[in-house]
């Protein structure tokens, strides 16, 4: 029986890239994909891989959004509380542990993740734990097909119930993220490519759980 990934908020494929390519049926839900976490009928869809009274193994990983969360926009924090911005991110992660939740009680769920960078969604959302891992893209350069796409500095904090992965590192090129240089502006194309998943993490992730 094959084994399933949903992938959370990861419209560029980058962090589900690896189980895909691995024979993994691989489940994107992002709006940007036309699919609404807060409206997915997630317990149906994965009902019907049924086969023969058993249910596949499942893993999750969230790239959970990080606008009103990230420790780099603080000074933001209070107006986002008092406009209605948080509240909206809120329900987005309170829709993540929904489903995490419900493939735990189903007793299929192999391991999850949520992404974010250095941030304070834990603080707001104490079922999350402290911090499971901390990491660069650089600390996992030596898994990337293209190891200098991930030869840069952008620490991420991890959540949940995983296998760390083993490092690969390789020297940065520069010591911040390069990102902040070339990807200026606010549209959903800059946030987008900010966002991504460095593929070296993506598929030494992949390797310590699967």
């Amino acid at each position: 029986m094959k084994k399933i990934l949903i992938s959370l908020y990861d419209y560029t494929g980058n962090a589900s890239r690896p189980y895909k390519e691995n024979g993994w049926i691989v489940k994107q839900v992002d709006i940007q994909h036309g699919i609404d976490v807060l409206k997915w009928h997630y317990a149906s869809w994965y009902l019907g891989f049924m086969e023969h009274g058993a249910l596949p193994e499942v893993g999750i990983i969230a790239m959970q959004p990080c606008t009103d969360y990230a420790i780099s926009g603080a000074k933001h924090f209070k107006a986002k509380d008092v406009d209605g911005r948080t509240e909206a991110s809120q329900k987005l992660v309170s829709k993540t542990k929904e489903i995490i939740e419900f493939f735990e009680d189903l007793n299929v769920l192999n391991f999850w993740q949520l992404e974010n960078p250095m941030s304070r969604i834990h603080k707001l959302n104490p079922w999350l734990g402290d911090v499971k891992h901390k990491f660069n893209p650089c600390d996992y350069a030596g898994y990337d097909p293209n190891p200098n796409d991930s030869r840069y500095n952008k620490q991420t904090w991890l959540w949940g119930d995983f296998n760390i992965p083993e490092k690969k590192f390789m020297e940065p090129f520069e010591k911040e993220y390069p990102g902040f240089k070339k990807l200026g502006g606010k549209s959903q194309k800059t946030k987008n490519e900010r966002s991504k998943t460095p593929l070296g993490f993506a598929y030494a992730f992949y390797n310590a759980n699967n």
